[in-house]
């Protein structure tokens, strides 16, 4: 019903301005204007507002994911519910703890996203503790990961800089974990959320926008019957008024709303060498 309520309004609506600038413009740059000029309208109207519905109902289904040229992500989104921290101990020197053979010591704890839905924390196994990036006695260094089409768990390594003169180590800005053989990852601040970038998104983002160029010259050009130089620059202004105004509200419009956790703690993200240790 909410798809149908946007297609009629934007049938309307659209028909209404063809049929006003249209008259206007016509009447202006042409001495035979187009006839049966509502008519025209109506069928621009019908095949523009036709479309922008159609990629409403296609965000709706797929959020965020076939946006526009100044929107889109190059990528499709795998929701997980659990996960395997591998931390790294710090011990009394606050230096990382090494193992016999000079490698840091790596703890694996396991957690769960907590009751709530997609917006709850995830907490820990057995102590049902908010995951927690690093604090004085550990930093995250890696996560590990069964996607749905994963045998084993993946490891995504968190992108860490090393100081060369003092060896000390620090998240990178971009706050990430990704994965040691493969272009996925998961971004620290959002853990549940597997990014895989993806071809084919790009590749049908790019239709939908070019198509949606291709709408407005066919709208504009043999429906109304503007002169092939006008209706390029109509063309132009119209696809980027759409892209940058129309499309983001109906997509907000029709986009489901995440209901978050009430409570739900932000991710810790500090300097674990500047933190003071638990006894």
């Amino acid at each position: 019903m909410t798809l149908l309520l946007v297609f009629v309004l934007l049938v309307v609506g659209l028909t209404a301005m063809f049929l006003g600038i249209t008259v206007v413009a016509h009447g202006y740059l042409y001495q035979d204007p187009a006839p049966r000029l509502p008519i025209r309208a109506l069928i621009g109207g019908l095949l523009l507002g036709g479309f922008l519905t159609l990629w409403a109902t296609i965000d709706k289904s797929r959020p965020g994911q076939y946006d526009t040229f100044f929107n889109f992500v190059p990528y499709t989104t795998i929701e997980f519910t659990e996960f395997e921290a591998v931390r790294w101990p710090i011990g009394g020197d606050r230096h990382f703890k090494k193992d016999a053979s000079g490698k840091d010591v790596e703890v694996i704890v396991k957690f769960k996203r907590g009751v709530g839905g997609k917006g709850a924390p995830f907490v820990e196994e057995g102590t049902n503790e908010a995951f927690k990036m690093n604090t004085g006695d550990y930093m995250t260094g890696a996560i590990r990961v069964k996607g749905p089409d994963d045998s084993e768990p993946v490891r995504y390594k968190a992108m860490v800089n090393e100081n060369p003169r003092t060896k000390a180590k620090e998240y990178a800005p971009e706050r990430r974990f990704v994965e040691e053989k493969g272009s996925r990852y998961v971004e620290a601040v959002q853990p549940g959320t597997l990014f895989v970038p993806s071809t084919g998104t790009i590749v049908v983002s790019l239709l939908l926008n070019f198509a949606l160029l291709l709408m407005w010259l066919v709208v504009t050009w043999p429906v109304l019957r503007y002169a092939f130089i006008h209706a390029l620059g109509l063309t132009a202004v119209g696809a980027l008024v759409t892209m940058l105004a129309l499309m983001p509200l109906l997509f907000k419009f029709n986009r489901p709303t995440p209901k978050p956790a009430p409570g739900a703690p932000a991710v810790a993200l500090v300097d674990p060498f500047d933190q003071p240790r638990s006894s």
